[in-house]
């Protein structure tokens, strides 16, 4: 149950004459769970609130509204998402390759279907109970982002070191017969679930479409920090350019719009990327599937907008190792409107958490601070860098520190066309 602590004006809960303090106990019979049971109900324009009066009298109250109509009820702290934890042990877990020292809410691992509904988290399904299934399904939380890893049974427990997690599959088709959309996700550990076992797992999922949406593959990511942990190699260039053509040979039944490599196997097989055409509507960006040819294909269209300038300016741009080359080709393009303006491209190695970790979301200010000296006037680093929604870096250092150890002026670019309009901005000022 949850209390209510405040009702909109004009709302229909005032209507219904409410009162702050009384209790919702559930919809339709069904207990309130979290806040998603709210937010669902409220959306219907059919359904039975149940509720107890802040006097102690419980009541069925049936609601008949539009569908834009809200209840507007805020309700306690007592229906929040706290993330439900994970009881996996996988063997490319990240959370167990961070060193020590670093903020606590980093070492929390969460495997929460709300999650994956809400902000697109990743989760294997392997703590999830059929009664939570069923409430999927009923609350229609769709999409879902879900790990799968591997089809084979035995692979997949020896890769998450859970044995409720070889059912996935059994849940991915509830799941399915039910109208839920999914996309998936790989993660592939060279000698383990690549190659034959690789393909077994992209034929199951093709086997689920359009309820399996899309399935992006991306190599493990090995810090410095894992003593004791299990070895796990690396995909060099030969590799990686293996898994490239069986993805997408694959994909080509689909006419290029089911699965896809991310970025990093492309830049490890040092191969040009897929075109901007080719990754449909960028259902996987977060995984970095597409996001270098979108950044480009923002880049491009910004550019050719841009208002030019001729007057003198330096500034800094910080980025991580896979991304230094095509930015490089990027500020070359900058030359026809901005001759003037020089670009000084900080190309970071990661001392942090180990140099075989190369993209520029896991750099950090401590190795910026290490590895750049006399900076210019003004630094744009990529809005990757941080923490969402904030200021601070993965080491806990924040944009004002590093600016102030720095001497220089941050600006944050969110994407390819705001790398353009900083350029542009400060191009003006010069």
């Amino acid at each position: 149950m949850a209390r209510i602590i405040a009702i909109d004006k004009g709302s229909i809960g005032e209507e219904l004459g409410l009162e702050v303090g009384d209790e919702l106990l559930g919809f339709n019979g069904e207990k309130i769970v979290d806040v998603l049971d709210y937010v669902y109900y409220d959306s219907q324009e059919s359904f039975v609130m149940n509720l107890r009066a802040k006097q102690g009298d419980e009541v069925d109250i049936e609601i008949e509204k539009d569908e834009n109509e809200t209840l507007g009820l805020s309700l306690d702290g007592s229906v929040q998402l706290e993330p439900m934890r994970c009881r996996n042990k996988c063997v490319f877990c990240f959370v167990d390759q961070l060193p020590k020292g670093m903020r606590e809410t980093l070492y929390v691992k969460d495997d929460d279907y709300r999650l994956s509904f809400v902000s697109g988290n990743y989760v294997t399904l392997s703590n999830i109970t059929q009664k939570e299934l069923d409430r999927i399904v009923r609350l229609r939380l769709s999409p879902l982002y879900i790990s799968v890893h591997a089809f084979d049974r035995d692979v997949k427990t020896k890769l998450v070191a859970n044995p409720e997690s070889a059912k996935v599959f059994d849940k991915i088709n509830f799941l399915a017969q039910h109208g839920i959309v999914m996309h998936t996700q790989i993660v592939l550990c060279k000698g383990l679930n690549d190659g034959k076992i690789l393909m077994q797992t992209l034929e199951e999922l093709k086997k689920l479409y359009p309820a399996v949406l899309s399935v992006a593959v991306i190599p493990v990511g090995l810090t410095c920090h894992r003593e004791g942990l299990y070895r796990l190699e690396q995909f060099d260039s030969v590799s990686a350019g293996e898994v490239i053509d069986a993805v997408e040979n694959f994909n080509a039944q689909f006419n290029g719009g089911f699965c896809w490599c991310s970025d990093e196997f492309y830049i490890k097989a040092q191969r040009k990327m897929p075109d901007y055409s080719d990754y449909g509507d960028f259902c996987q960006i977060e995984n970095g599937v597409g996001l270098c040819a979108e950044f480009v294909n923002s880049f491009d269209t910004a550019l050719d907008g841009a208002v030019p300038s001729n007057k003198v300016v330096e500034i800094a741009v910080v980025t991580g190792q896979s991304f230094k080359e095509i930015l490089r080709e990027l500020c070359e393009k900058l030359k026809v409107k901005y001759p003037n303006v020089t670009v000084r491209i900080c190309d970071i190695y990661n001392d942090f958490f180990g140099r075989s970790i190369t993209v520029s979301g896991l750099v950090t200010a401590t190795d910026i601070v290490k590895q750049t000296s006399n900076m210019p006037k003004y630094t744009l680093i990529p809005s990757t860098m941080l923490r969402e929604f904030t200021d601070t870096f993965l080491d806990g250092y924040t944009v004002p520190q590093l600016e102030k150890e720095l001497n220089t002026n941050i600006r944050i670019s969110h994407g390819g066309e705001s790398f353009v309009k900083l350029i542009e901005q400060l191009a003006k000022q010069g």
